[in-house]
Order: structure tokens, then sequence, then C-alpha cells
């Protein structure tokens, strides 16, 4: 298990990685470009290897490219589904050519349309994109908060997606805060062991490489999005404690999506205290530490 937060990109890549190392990441998650605009960012070949070169001396592994928040690949309008489509695309070519794992993305919202066509909508994009994406990364789907009519609200949804694409390279990201908004009980163990089975059966464990870790504020099952400090909200230390010390989450990347970034140190050391795990000695964390 691995711990690590969304870093920016915006002041260059050894910015990144020295803002990831300060705040004690093993792995990373970043966005690709404006993860609020429809522009893509031009890829350069030099600065994404020499971004590869440094997450390798530092041993951060895995990396996730977080996909735009304006995709919605269920969308009745097929000039939006066109225009979201090319955002995952793109940053699959990037996370391919960057030597990047993993590119995770919301599925958006099936608005007013029935359910059966937007979800359709949904496994005929997801099945086109990793079928021409290049070699190397698995797309991730997200699990959302569900509200607004919003795709991938419960366990058994997401697993039907999976099932129905059917592609070794379709994932799953489970997000803490979006499973308890949307009615999961995962803040004791034995409410967590009841949400497990089912993500068991309906998607299972080999195919959720992701867990978003963000504590919440919202009431359970209040389907609103809401993310907040580790242990310090509805799931709390106890949820944290029992999600992060089970077998089956053993080999997941774990990021914690919380706000104000001069505290992501302080969350990702609660995670790995809650996971009873201590920070895997890379050379580029010891070297980080001397200086």
């Amino acid at each position: 298990m691995k711990f690590g937060v969304h870093v920016g990109i915006g002041g260059g890549f050894a910015k990144t990685v020295a803002e990831a190392l300060a705040a004690g990441c093993e792995c990373i998650q970043i966005f690709a470009g404006n993860p609020r605009g429809w522009r893509t960012t031009p890829y350069d070949p030099a600065a994404w290897a020499a971004f590869a070169e440094l997450r390798r001396a530092h041993g951060i592994a895995p990396t996730v490219i977080h996909t735009s928040y304006l995709i919605n690949l269920a969308s009745s309008d097929r000039l939006l589904r066109t225009k979201s489509a090319g955002l995952v695309a793109h940053d699959l070519d990037v996370a391919a050519r960057g030597a990047i794992e993993y590119v995770n993305t919301h599925l958006g919202s099936y608005g007013a349309q029935p359910r059966a066509r937007g979800f359709d909508h949904i496994c005929k994009l997801v099945d086109a994109l990793v079928t021409a994406a290049p070699a190397g990364p698995m797309l991730l789907l997200e699990n959302s908060a569900g509200g607004g009519n919003k795709c991938g609200g419960t366990i058994e949804e997401l697993g039907e997606i999976v099932r129905a694409v059917g592609s070794k390279r379709v994932g799953v990201c489970l997000d803490t805060a979006h499973l308890w908004a949307s009615g999961y009980d995962i803040a004791s163990a034995r409410g967590l062991s009841s949400v497990l089975k089912l993500v068991e059966r309906h998607i299972g464990f080999g195919r959720v490489r992701v867990l978003h870790l963000n504590d919440t504020q919202v009431a359970l099952g209040a389907k609103h999005d809401l993310h907040w400090h580790l242990g310090k909200g509805r799931i709390g230390a106890a949820g944290f404690r029992a999600i992060l010390t089970r077998p089956e989450f053993r080999n997941a990347a774990c990021i914690c999506e919380t706000p104000e970034k001069a505290l992501d140190r302080q969350n990702v050391s609660a995670a790995r205290r809650f996971a009873g795990a201590r920070r895997s000695g890379s050379r580029g964390a010891k070297k980080h530490k001397r200086s």
C-alpha cells in the first residue's frame, strides 16, 4: 500500500516532485491540463520524459492522471460526449507517452434521459477509448456521490459498466467520501465488511487500483461531494483504520484529495498511521530528508 496526494504541475515537474516529497508521498495524482477547460495542453516530450525520470529517481509510483471535471460520457448531447471522450483519449495518450500507470475519470450525469440510454453511451465510449489507446495505462472509473443523477453512484452500477466493457484495461477508483455520501456506511469495521462484499461481488478487488482517501462532513447518504481531512469527519479515525488495514487494499495506491495543501503532509501521515505502515525507504525519500 502506498500513500500520496494530488499535486499541481503548473510550476513545473521538478516543483511537483519536490512538493510530493515534502508531503511524504510514495505515489501521486496530477492533472495533465486545465481540469475546468476543454483546451488540451500540448505534449512536451522532453518535459514529460524528465518528469518520468524524476519519479523513478525518487521512487514515486504509481502516478495517476485525473481527467477534466467537465467530462460527461453519458450525456444525451452527442457533441458533449465527443468532446468528453476526446479529453479522456488525450490523457490516455499523455499517460502512455509519459510512463504513467493510470488515468482516472468521472463518468458524468445521465441528466433527464433514460438511464439505459446513458449507460449505453458510457459503455460504448469506454470500450472505444481503451481499444484505441496506446498500450500501457489503465483507465479507472471513479464512483460518484450519486447526486444530480450522476453515473457510478453505486458499486453495483460500476461493476455493471466494467463487466459490459469487459476489457482488462478498465479498473476502478473508489473514493471514500463518495461512498459515504452515496449511502455506504464505511465508518466501522462491520459496516465496511458489508460494503466490501459488494465490491468483491460486483467489481472484484483486482480491478480496484486506487483509493481516494477523503473524509467528509456530510451525512450518510447525503448525495453531496464534500472532502475533509482524514479522521476529522463522519468516516472518522475508526473508519479509515478499518479501510486501511483490510488486506483487499494492500496493493492500492491511496491518494488524499483533502482541502488546504498546507495540510497534505498531515493527511498522508494520518493515512499511514491508520494503516499501521511506515514510509517506504526509497532512495529519493532519504535524499530529500537529508536536504
